[in-house]
């Protein structure tokens, strides 16, 4: 089922770029603006990172069996002795909020992996798109081949935000740097769906194991950012296996 994700209304600033933006800037070629991966699994990388994004700024409690919606994120970080900044925030940039509204309406028990399958749509994918070309981040280019197909990319117009993030991630794989709460999942985020070692050909598997199940960020979140990993895992894993017929190993 696509979600009928809306047009961004949101004013544009200066903001840091989520987790979501972060995954999909990575997995566009800098020149071609075409994707790296497959569109599954690119949808479903994104769809995790949008789980993994609302855990950690306090707006979804995720374990095993259940993802639950949180109204006020200062009741998650209330015993935290260094709150993030957001923690007495209840604003949520587009589409982060489409996702946790959806989820907040939803009134059965679906889990983490549930929830992954559902976002994993284009229409995710391309609204995180849409928010950064309106960053200035990316620019669309829309083409026609062979005067039937059409075809949009996102061709890289600001190149600090990957080169940053990039220096970042290297420096945690192969220069023994601490991981942040941005970093660790998305070097998780990288290794679920095969695009680290395309893009940091020469990390040992040993580093990106580490750095991808060590659990970095405020307590309150830690663990709900982690299932929301795993269960990113194991969707991708289960269409792997559907597509494949057979088993799927990350090492």
């Amino acid at each position: 089922m696509s979600e009928p994700f809306t047009d961004s209304t949101e004013a544009v600033t200066d903001r840091p770029l989520n987790i979501p933006e972060y995954f999909l800037l990575l997995c566009l070629d800098d020149e071609k603006g075409k994707l790296l991966l497959d569109g599954p699994t690119v949808g479903m990388g994104i769809a995790g990172a949008a789980l993994v994004e609302l855990a950690r700024r306090g707006r979804l409690e995720v374990t095993r069996s259940t993802v639950r919606s949180i109204e006020h994120p200062r009741q998650v970080f209330a015993a935290d002795p260094t709150p993030p900044v957001w923690a007495h925030s209840t604003e949520l940039e587009w589409p982060l909020e489409q996702v946790w509204d959806i989820i907040r309406a939803f009134t059965r028990h679906r889990d983490a992996e549930q929830w992954i399958n559902r976002f994993s749509r284009q229409t995710l994918r391309d609204a995180v798109a849409a928010s950064l070309v309106k960053r200035g981040v990316v620019e669309e280019d829309e083409s026609t081949v062979l005067w039937i197909f059409h075809r949009t990319r996102y061709r890289e117009r600001d190149e600090h935000f990957e080169h940053e993030l990039r220096d970042r991630i290297r420096g945690v794989l192969m220069e023994d740097q601490p991981a942040d709460d941005i970093t660790w999942p998305l070097i998780s985020l990288m290794r679920t769906t095969r695009l680290l070692h395309r893009l940091f050909p020469d990390v040992d598997k040993a580093h990106i194991r580490a750095a991808a199940v060590t659990p970095v960020g405020s307590p309150a979140t830690e663990l709900s950012m982690s299932e929301a990993l795993l269960a990113t895992e194991n969707a991708v894993a289960e269409a792997l296996t559907a597509t494949t017929g057979g088993a799927s190993a990350l090492d």
